[in-house]
Protein backbone atom coordinates (compact mmCIF):
# COMPACT_ATOMS: atom_id res chain seq x y z
CA UNK A 1 0.00 0.00 0.00
CA UNK A 2 3.03 2.32 0.97
CA UNK A 3 4.54 1.96 -2.74
CA UNK A 4 1.12 2.49 -4.72
CA UNK A 5 0.58 5.94 -2.19
CA UNK A 6 3.94 6.73 -3.38
CA UNK A 7 3.77 5.91 -7.06
CA UNK A 8 -0.16 7.69 -7.36
CA UNK A 9 1.63 10.68 -5.07
CA UNK A 10 4.52 11.25 -7.80
CA UNK A 11 2.23 10.93 -10.48
CA UNK A 12 -0.08 13.55 -9.27
CA UNK A 13 2.87 16.00 -8.87
CA UNK A 14 4.38 15.33 -12.42
CA UNK A 15 1.18 15.92 -14.10
CA UNK A 16 0.64 19.34 -12.04
CA UNK A 17 4.15 20.55 -12.17
CA UNK A 18 4.21 19.65 -16.37
CA UNK A 19 1.11 22.28 -16.49
CA UNK A 20 -0.86 19.25 -17.72
CA UNK A 21 -4.14 21.46 -18.42
CA UNK A 22 -7.10 21.46 -20.78
CA UNK A 23 -7.21 25.37 -20.34
CA UNK A 24 -3.23 25.95 -20.94
CA UNK A 25 -0.69 24.93 -23.82
CA UNK A 26 2.75 25.08 -23.00
CA UNK A 27 4.62 26.49 -25.32
CA UNK A 28 8.48 26.93 -25.50
CA UNK A 29 10.12 30.36 -25.75
CA UNK A 30 11.70 31.26 -28.96
CA UNK A 31 15.54 30.92 -29.05
CA UNK A 32 18.45 32.01 -31.51
CA UNK A 33 21.16 29.60 -30.92
CA UNK A 34 24.18 32.16 -30.00
CA UNK A 35 26.57 28.53 -29.50
CA UNK A 36 26.46 25.18 -31.86
CA UNK A 37 26.80 22.02 -28.95
CA UNK A 38 28.90 19.39 -31.03
CA UNK A 39 27.29 15.77 -30.19
CA UNK A 40 30.86 13.96 -30.08
CA UNK A 41 29.33 10.39 -29.99
CA UNK A 42 26.00 8.54 -28.81
CA UNK A 43 25.53 4.97 -28.29
CA UNK A 44 22.48 3.06 -26.17
CA UNK A 45 22.42 1.35 -22.89
CA UNK A 46 19.73 -1.09 -23.11
CA UNK A 47 16.22 0.12 -22.61
CA UNK A 48 17.17 3.13 -20.44
CA UNK A 49 13.97 3.65 -17.63
CA UNK A 50 11.49 3.92 -19.41
CA UNK A 51 8.43 5.04 -17.72
CA UNK A 52 9.99 4.44 -14.47
CA UNK A 53 10.47 7.45 -12.01
CA UNK A 54 14.49 5.93 -11.76
CA UNK A 55 17.37 8.56 -10.94
CA UNK A 56 19.62 6.60 -13.22
CA UNK A 57 22.61 8.81 -13.91
CA UNK A 58 25.64 7.99 -15.91
CA UNK A 59 29.04 8.54 -14.46
CA UNK A 60 32.59 10.03 -15.80
CA UNK A 61 35.68 8.69 -14.11
CA UNK A 62 38.73 9.98 -15.63
CA UNK A 63 38.82 8.75 -19.50
CA UNK A 64 36.04 6.26 -19.22
CA UNK A 65 32.11 6.65 -18.99
CA UNK A 66 30.17 4.19 -16.88
CA UNK A 67 26.37 4.02 -17.39
CA UNK A 68 23.60 1.53 -16.63
CA UNK A 69 19.91 0.72 -17.79
CA UNK A 70 16.97 -0.14 -15.16
CA UNK A 71 16.77 -3.81 -16.29
CA UNK A 72 20.21 -5.07 -15.04
CA UNK A 73 22.53 -3.79 -18.10
CA UNK A 74 26.03 -2.15 -16.95
CA UNK A 75 28.90 -0.44 -19.72
CA UNK A 76 31.73 1.05 -19.82
CA UNK A 77 32.62 2.93 -22.75
CA UNK A 78 35.89 5.49 -23.89
CA UNK A 79 35.42 9.06 -23.42
CA UNK A 80 36.52 10.22 -26.21
CA UNK A 81 35.25 7.85 -29.23
CA UNK A 82 32.23 6.28 -27.22
CA UNK A 83 33.86 2.99 -27.94
CA UNK A 84 32.45 0.30 -25.56
CA UNK A 85 35.38 -1.67 -23.30
CA UNK A 86 32.71 -4.15 -21.53
CA UNK A 87 29.58 -4.79 -20.82
CA UNK A 88 27.65 -6.91 -17.71
CA UNK A 89 24.21 -8.32 -17.18
CA UNK A 90 23.17 -8.64 -13.95
CA UNK A 91 20.39 -10.62 -14.60
CA UNK A 92 22.11 -13.44 -16.31
CA UNK A 93 24.00 -15.37 -13.16
CA UNK A 94 27.57 -16.70 -13.83
CA UNK A 95 27.66 -19.47 -11.57
CA UNK A 96 29.42 -17.71 -8.49
CA UNK A 97 28.11 -18.13 -4.75
CA UNK A 98 26.95 -14.43 -4.91
CA UNK A 99 24.27 -15.07 -7.22
CA UNK A 100 22.81 -18.03 -5.15
CA UNK A 101 18.65 -17.51 -4.91
CA UNK A 102 19.04 -14.43 -7.21
CA UNK A 103 16.04 -16.26 -9.65
CA UNK A 104 13.64 -15.51 -7.13
CA UNK A 105 14.12 -11.84 -6.69
CA UNK A 106 14.01 -11.46 -9.60
CA UNK A 107 10.89 -13.45 -10.90
CA UNK A 108 10.24 -10.88 -13.99
CA UNK A 109 13.89 -10.94 -15.19
CA UNK A 110 14.24 -6.99 -13.99
CA UNK A 111 16.97 -6.29 -11.98
CA UNK A 112 15.47 -2.53 -11.27
CA UNK A 113 19.00 -0.63 -11.04
CA UNK A 114 18.31 3.26 -9.79
CA UNK A 115 20.77 5.78 -9.00
CA UNK A 116 22.98 5.65 -10.91
CA UNK A 117 26.53 3.99 -10.67
CA UNK A 118 29.29 5.58 -8.16
CA UNK A 119 32.84 5.12 -8.01
CA UNK A 120 35.44 4.33 -5.05
CA UNK A 121 38.32 2.53 -3.53
CA UNK A 122 38.60 0.85 -7.27
CA UNK A 123 34.96 -0.40 -7.35
CA UNK A 124 31.91 0.43 -9.09
CA UNK A 125 28.94 0.27 -6.88
CA UNK A 126 25.27 0.17 -7.69
CA UNK A 127 21.51 0.30 -6.01
CA UNK A 128 18.72 -1.34 -7.06
CA UNK A 129 14.74 -1.90 -5.90
CA UNK A 130 15.18 -4.76 -5.31
CA UNK A 131 17.32 -4.15 -2.17
CA UNK A 132 20.68 -4.91 -3.10
CA UNK A 133 23.59 -3.42 -3.54
CA UNK A 134 26.10 -4.61 -6.43
CA UNK A 135 30.27 -3.93 -6.64
CA UNK A 136 31.93 -4.17 -9.90
CA UNK A 137 35.38 -4.01 -11.55
CA UNK A 138 35.80 -0.80 -13.61
CA UNK A 139 38.17 -2.36 -15.53
CA UNK A 140 36.37 -4.92 -16.50
CA UNK A 141 32.83 -5.29 -15.33
CA UNK A 142 33.44 -8.69 -12.61
CA UNK A 143 31.03 -9.06 -10.17
CA UNK A 144 32.95 -8.58 -6.94
CA UNK A 145 30.35 -8.85 -4.51
CA UNK A 146 26.54 -8.56 -3.88
CA UNK A 147 24.64 -7.89 -0.79
CA UNK A 148 20.61 -7.75 0.17
CA UNK A 149 19.73 -4.37 2.29
CA UNK A 150 16.50 -3.54 3.55
CA UNK A 151 14.43 -1.18 1.71
CA UNK A 152 14.43 0.02 -1.84
CA UNK A 153 17.80 1.89 -3.10
CA UNK A 154 16.73 4.45 -4.93
CA UNK A 155 19.46 6.67 -4.85
CA UNK A 156 23.24 5.76 -6.26
CA UNK A 157 25.24 5.03 -3.26
CA UNK A 158 27.73 7.46 -1.80
CA UNK A 159 31.51 6.54 -0.75
CA UNK A 160 33.89 8.32 1.65
CA UNK A 161 35.23 7.50 5.36
CA UNK A 162 35.96 3.97 4.11
CA UNK A 163 32.60 3.04 3.40
CA UNK A 164 29.65 2.76 0.90
CA UNK A 165 26.41 4.60 2.33
CA UNK A 166 22.92 3.78 0.54
CA UNK A 167 19.89 5.63 1.09
CA UNK A 168 16.56 3.44 1.58
CA UNK A 169 13.14 4.27 0.46
CA UNK A 170 12.17 3.27 3.68
CA UNK A 171 14.23 6.00 4.93
CA UNK A 172 17.42 4.29 6.38
CA UNK A 173 20.82 4.80 6.34
CA UNK A 174 22.98 1.89 5.38
CA UNK A 175 26.79 1.50 5.91
CA UNK A 176 28.52 -1.28 3.98
CA UNK A 177 32.05 -2.23 4.01
CA UNK A 178 33.38 -1.19 0.48
CA UNK A 179 36.00 -4.51 0.35
CA UNK A 180 32.90 -6.78 0.81
CA UNK A 181 30.06 -5.40 1.20
CA UNK A 182 29.94 -5.83 5.14
CA UNK A 183 27.33 -3.60 6.93
CA UNK A 184 28.79 -1.68 9.24
CA UNK A 185 25.46 -0.04 10.74
CA UNK A 186 22.34 0.74 10.09
CA UNK A 187 20.16 4.38 11.02
CA UNK A 188 16.45 4.79 10.28
CA UNK A 189 14.47 8.02 10.12
CA UNK A 190 11.08 8.67 10.38
CA UNK A 191 9.09 8.31 7.21
CA UNK A 192 5.55 10.03 7.12
CA UNK A 193 2.81 7.46 5.41
CA UNK A 194 3.23 9.48 2.12
CA UNK A 195 5.91 10.68 0.48
CA UNK A 196 7.60 11.66 -2.84
CA UNK A 197 8.65 8.49 -4.64
CA UNK A 198 12.83 8.81 -4.61
CA UNK A 199 14.99 9.93 -1.27
CA UNK A 200 17.98 12.32 -1.16
CA UNK A 201 21.05 11.33 -2.21
CA UNK A 202 23.31 11.71 1.20
CA UNK A 203 26.29 13.38 1.28
CA UNK A 204 29.65 12.39 3.12
CA UNK A 205 31.35 15.38 4.66
CA UNK A 206 34.19 15.73 6.98
CA UNK A 207 33.50 12.65 9.01
CA UNK A 208 29.63 13.15 8.98
CA UNK A 209 26.82 11.46 6.60
CA UNK A 210 24.34 14.32 5.91
CA UNK A 211 21.07 12.90 4.93
CA UNK A 212 17.55 14.58 4.06
CA UNK A 213 14.15 12.48 5.03
CA UNK A 214 10.89 12.66 3.72
CA UNK A 215 9.07 13.67 6.92
CA UNK A 216 11.49 17.41 5.94
CA UNK A 217 14.43 16.71 8.36
CA UNK A 218 17.79 17.29 7.45
CA UNK A 219 20.56 16.12 9.77
CA UNK A 220 23.88 14.01 9.97
CA UNK A 221 25.11 11.18 11.16
CA UNK A 222 28.61 10.42 12.38
CA UNK A 223 30.32 8.31 9.63
CA UNK A 224 32.43 6.28 12.05
CA UNK A 225 29.35 4.42 13.73
CA UNK A 226 26.53 5.72 12.31
CA UNK A 227 25.00 7.69 15.62
CA UNK A 228 22.89 11.14 14.75
CA UNK A 229 24.88 14.18 15.80
CA UNK A 230 21.70 16.12 14.63
CA UNK A 231 18.74 16.65 12.90
CA UNK A 232 16.69 19.96 11.78
CA UNK A 233 13.22 20.24 10.31
CA UNK A 234 13.90 22.44 7.27
CA UNK A 235 10.20 21.58 5.07
CA UNK A 236 7.49 21.53 7.31
CA UNK A 237 4.20 19.71 6.48
CA UNK A 238 1.16 22.63 5.89
CA UNK A 239 -2.29 22.54 4.30
CA UNK A 240 -5.39 19.75 4.47
CA UNK A 241 -4.73 17.31 2.31
CA UNK A 242 -2.20 14.88 1.87
CA UNK A 243 -0.76 16.24 -1.31
CA UNK A 244 -0.21 19.60 0.07
CA UNK A 245 1.64 18.30 3.40
CA UNK A 246 4.18 16.70 1.22
CA UNK A 247 7.50 17.88 3.25
CA UNK A 248 10.34 15.78 0.76
CA UNK A 249 13.85 16.66 0.88
CA UNK A 250 14.60 14.63 -2.58
CA UNK A 251 17.20 16.96 -3.67
CA UNK A 252 21.24 16.05 -2.34
CA UNK A 253 22.18 18.60 -0.05
CA UNK A 254 25.32 20.94 -1.00
CA UNK A 255 28.31 21.49 1.49
CA UNK A 256 30.30 24.82 1.35
CA UNK A 257 32.68 25.01 3.82
CA UNK A 258 30.83 24.69 7.24
CA UNK A 259 27.79 25.16 5.96
CA UNK A 260 25.03 22.89 4.32
CA UNK A 261 22.52 24.09 1.78
CA UNK A 262 19.44 21.91 1.19
CA UNK A 263 15.92 22.04 -0.12
CA UNK A 264 12.82 20.64 0.58
CA UNK A 265 9.53 20.17 -1.70
CA UNK A 266 7.04 22.85 -0.39
CA UNK A 267 9.45 23.68 1.71
CA UNK A 268 12.53 26.27 1.96
CA UNK A 269 16.05 27.06 0.58
CA UNK A 270 18.11 26.40 3.76
CA UNK A 271 21.53 27.06 4.85
CA UNK A 272 23.05 25.63 8.08
CA UNK A 273 25.41 25.60 10.12
CA UNK A 274 27.54 22.11 9.61
CA UNK A 275 28.52 21.64 13.26
CA UNK A 276 25.23 22.52 15.20
CA UNK A 277 22.63 22.47 12.40
CA UNK A 278 21.93 26.33 13.50
CA UNK A 279 19.94 28.14 10.32
CA UNK A 280 22.39 30.72 9.14
CA UNK A 281 19.95 32.31 6.57
CA UNK A 282 16.63 31.06 4.73
CA UNK A 283 14.72 31.36 1.36
CA UNK A 284 11.13 30.77 0.00
CA UNK A 285 12.14 28.18 -2.80
CA UNK A 286 10.94 24.58 -3.06
CA UNK A 287 12.27 21.91 -5.18
CA UNK A 288 13.17 18.20 -5.46
CA UNK A 289 15.40 18.23 -8.27
CA UNK A 290 19.42 18.28 -7.63
CA UNK A 291 20.75 21.65 -7.32
CA UNK A 292 24.47 22.73 -9.06
CA UNK A 293 27.02 25.03 -7.34
CA UNK A 294 29.63 26.93 -9.05
CA UNK A 295 32.29 29.46 -7.67
CA UNK A 296 30.18 31.05 -5.06
CA UNK A 297 26.85 30.97 -7.39
CA UNK A 298 23.96 28.24 -6.14
CA UNK A 299 21.88 27.42 -9.18
CA UNK A 300 18.19 25.48 -8.70
CA UNK A 301 14.97 24.66 -10.24
CA UNK A 302 12.09 24.58 -8.18
CA UNK A 303 9.21 23.03 -8.23
CA UNK A 304 7.59 24.87 -10.65
CA UNK A 305 9.98 25.35 -13.40
CA UNK A 306 11.71 28.52 -12.51
CA UNK A 307 15.43 28.68 -12.84
CA UNK A 308 17.45 30.62 -10.35
CA UNK A 309 20.76 31.69 -9.55
CA UNK A 310 21.48 32.68 -5.81
CA UNK A 311 24.58 34.04 -4.21
CA UNK A 312 25.40 30.98 -1.77
CA UNK A 313 26.33 33.26 0.63
CA UNK A 314 23.24 34.94 2.02
CA UNK A 315 20.84 33.34 -0.31
CA UNK A 316 19.85 36.56 -2.50
CA UNK A 317 18.92 36.16 -5.57
CA UNK A 318 21.38 37.15 -8.58
CA UNK A 319 18.49 35.79 -11.48
CA UNK A 320 15.60 33.79 -12.64
CA UNK A 321 14.34 32.32 -15.72
CA UNK A 322 10.56 32.27 -16.60
CA UNK A 323 10.80 31.01 -19.96
CA UNK A 324 10.23 27.30 -18.50
CA UNK A 325 7.89 27.63 -15.98
CA UNK A 326 5.19 24.78 -15.80
CA UNK A 327 7.70 22.68 -18.00
CA UNK A 328 9.13 19.59 -16.33
CA UNK A 329 12.45 19.45 -16.13
CA UNK A 330 15.40 18.36 -14.70
CA UNK A 331 17.71 19.71 -12.17
CA UNK A 332 20.60 22.10 -13.53
CA UNK A 333 24.03 21.09 -14.25
CA UNK A 334 27.26 23.33 -14.65
CA UNK A 335 29.22 22.88 -17.80
CA UNK A 336 31.67 26.01 -18.73
CA UNK A 337 29.97 29.09 -19.02
CA UNK A 338 26.51 27.94 -19.21
CA UNK A 339 23.91 26.20 -17.18
CA UNK A 340 22.22 23.00 -18.91
CA UNK A 341 18.45 21.76 -18.18
CA UNK A 342 16.41 18.94 -19.83
CA UNK A 343 13.10 18.51 -19.74
CA UNK A 344 10.39 15.73 -20.35
CA UNK A 345 10.22 16.30 -24.15
CA UNK A 346 13.96 15.33 -25.23
CA UNK A 347 15.46 19.23 -25.25
CA UNK A 348 18.39 20.25 -23.76
CA UNK A 349 18.46 24.23 -22.64
CA UNK A 350 21.41 26.14 -22.74
CA UNK A 351 21.74 29.34 -20.54
CA UNK A 352 24.44 31.62 -19.71
CA UNK A 353 25.65 31.38 -16.31
CA UNK A 354 25.96 35.19 -15.45
CA UNK A 355 22.34 36.43 -16.66
CA UNK A 356 20.34 33.00 -17.48
CA UNK A 357 19.06 34.10 -21.06
CA UNK A 358 18.82 31.28 -23.33
CA UNK A 359 21.71 30.75 -25.79
CA UNK A 360 21.03 27.33 -27.33
CA UNK A 361 18.24 24.99 -27.64
CA UNK A 362 18.87 20.82 -28.44
CA UNK A 363 16.02 18.71 -29.63
CA UNK A 364 17.61 15.02 -28.16
CA UNK A 365 15.80 12.16 -27.84
CA UNK A 366 11.77 12.30 -27.28
CA UNK A 367 11.25 9.96 -24.76
CA UNK A 368 12.90 12.80 -22.42
CA UNK A 369 15.05 13.24 -19.63
CA UNK A 370 14.40 12.45 -16.27
CA UNK A 371 17.64 13.17 -14.34
CA UNK A 372 20.12 16.06 -15.15
CA UNK A 373 23.51 15.95 -17.34
CA UNK A 374 26.74 15.11 -15.79
CA UNK A 375 29.70 17.18 -17.05
CA UNK A 376 33.46 17.49 -16.41
CA UNK A 377 35.75 20.38 -18.14
CA UNK A 378 35.59 19.09 -21.49
CA UNK A 379 32.66 17.37 -22.09
CA UNK A 380 28.32 17.15 -20.93
CA UNK A 381 26.75 13.91 -21.06
CA UNK A 382 23.05 13.42 -21.35
CA UNK A 383 21.30 10.21 -20.87
CA UNK A 384 17.57 9.76 -22.12
CA UNK A 385 14.93 7.94 -20.01
CA UNK A 386 15.15 5.12 -23.10
CA UNK A 387 18.94 4.66 -22.66
CA UNK A 388 20.19 6.88 -25.29
CA UNK A 389 23.83 8.39 -23.70
CA UNK A 390 24.90 11.47 -25.60
CA UNK A 391 28.54 13.05 -25.40
CA UNK A 392 28.60 17.13 -26.03
CA UNK A 393 31.00 19.53 -26.19
CA UNK A 394 31.48 23.44 -27.01
CA UNK A 395 34.17 25.22 -27.83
Amino acid sequence: MRLQLKLITIALVLLAMAGCSTKEKLVLPAVQNSIQPTVVWKTKIGKGVAHFESSLQPLIVEQTVYAASRQGIVAAYDLTSGKRHWQFDLRQPNGSSAWQGISNLWSDGNARISGGVSYGYGKLFLGTENGEVFALAPETGELLWRVEVKGEVLAKPVIGEGLVIVATGAGGLIALHPDDGEQRWEFETEQPSLTLRGVSQPVIHGGGVIYGSGSGHLGVVLADRGYQAWEEQISVPAGTTDLSRLADIDAAPIVVGSVIIAIGFNGELVALDIRSGKALWKREYSSFRNMAMANDTLYLVDSEGRISALDNKNGTEIWTQYGLHKHFLTGATVYKNYIVIGDSKGNLHWLDRSDGRFVARQSMDSSGFYTEAVANAEYLLVQSRNGELVLLQTP
